[in-house]
């Protein structure tokens, strides 16, 4: 999956659309279930493999937390730390998920940020 040439710049595409939506975002990353990177641009010293890595572990336990309390399929997380907000998305491509990760600054309006996301997502989600 991630050596798809068509996923790859639809990807980079939702990825450009985001940064380019919200002045409040810093990273945008999406990657396979698996955490290898298909596309990312940040605007800071973010170590991409290892959120990518994270991501990964996070919506993991997003959808086992759904399983678990029988709230059905997780479709995202929002982590609201002190200084910002990660948002953790799942890209159903057919059979197969993206995960899409979004870091945005403390000033970010989380249904702002949330709503351009979701937007990407599903752009890329009906990609061919």
């Amino acid at each position: 999956m991630k050596n798809n040439p068509q996923l790859i710049r639809d990807a980079a595409l939702a990825v450009d659309f985001i940064m380019n939506q919200a002045s409040s975002v810093k990273a945008v990353l999406i990657s396979t279930e698996d955490g290898f990177e298909v596309a990312s641009r940040t605007e800071n010293t973010a170590q991409i493999k290892r959120l990518s890595a994270m991501a990964s572990s996070l919506a993991a336990l997003g959808a086992l937390a759904g399983e678990e309390s029988r709230l059905g399929e997780c479709k995202n997380l929002i982590v609201e730390a002190e200084f910002g907000l990660l948002i953790i998305l799942q890209v159903r491509i057919g059979t197969d998920t993206l995960i899409m990760s979004v870091i945005a600054g403390k000033d970010a309006a989380i249904g702002q940020v949330l709503y351009y996301a979701k937007d990407a997502a599903r752009t890329l989600a009906r990609a061919p």
